[in-house]
């Protein structure tokens, strides 16, 4: 148990300096960060007003939004698919 929680923490660590390294070669890293956590907090907001019409929601704490912000959509869709197969 404690080997794997140490892989998803080294591998959401990696995941982190990949996106940070592209944001800084982007040219402008705020703008190319703001913009991408802009676009996690609006489909998670999106999400969660789906949720009244689909059987399907992420629960919005302080981890959910984190990690919408430092990953953006994908990092959403990856809530709402760990969501569905995992609980």
């Amino acid at each position: 148990m404690k080997g794997s929680v140490l892989l998803l923490y080294v591998s959401g660590a990696v995941l982190l300096l990949v996106g940070l390294i592209i944001f800084r070669k982007s040219g402008s890293f705020l703008k190319a960060f703001f913009t991408s956590a802009l676009g996690g907090i609006g489909s998670l907001c999106a999400v969660s007003a789906l949720s009244y019409f689909v059987p399907l929601s992420v629960g919005l704490n302080l981890y959910s939004l984190a990690f919408s912000l430092v990953f953006s959509v994908p990092g959403v869709v990856f809530l709402l698919l760990s969501k569905t197969f995992l609980f």
